[in-house]
């Protein structure tokens, strides 16, 4: 590999095995070493990571798994989940530990539950544009409604189409 992609490093041929390995494409072969089965691309919704039920969290976007679930079960569209991280949402019976499942789109009808990334970190919340800029609304009556003003960075992600949770 590194010959073929002009590598100098054995290392960073070895990082970007592994790093294949983690999204799905290749899969070690139990009982010998060096040995790999191309498998290719990755089927069923990437997991890219985890959303805050609560305060807003750092957005980091990294296929951690691959849900084995036919994306056209959710309709058309490109889809992605994240593990849900805080109890905002409680009141929608989401609870910590979920994936939420998420079409990707950049705007969503007033109310509905969506990934949104304010600056650098990501939320999720109820969308409710108003005459000054956004509300993003929990369901648990603890958790205070985030205010956006049109001056502020707001990038809707996704729209929630469903929840996977382990039991």
């Amino acid at each position: 590999m590194a010959a073929r992609f002009g590598f100098r490093s054995p290392r960073a041929a070895y990082d970007h095995m592994k790093a294949l390995q983690r999204k799905g494409y290749l899969r070690s072969v139990p009982g010998l070493p060096r040995a790999l089965n191309v498998i290719g691309p990755p089927k069923g919704i990437p997991v890219l990571g985890r959303i805050a039920a609560g305060q807003p969290m750092l957005a980091v976007e990294e296929a951690e798994e691959f849900l084995d679930l036919d994306p056209a079960f959710f309709g058309g569209g490109r889809f992605f989940a994240l593990s849900v991280r805080g109890d905002s949402m409680v009141g929608d019976h989401i609870q910590e530990g979920d994936l939420v499942i998420l079409r990707s789109q950049p705007e969503a009808p007033a109310g509905e539950v969506v990934a949104v990334l304010l600056e650098d970190e990501v939320t999720l919340k109820h969308f409710h544009p108003v005459q000054d800029g956004v509300e993003l609304r929990a369901t648990n009556p603890a958790v205070k409604t985030i205010k956006v003003s049109p001056e502020e960075s707001l990038r809707i992600l996704g729209v929630m189409v469903g929840l996977v949770r382990k039991v």
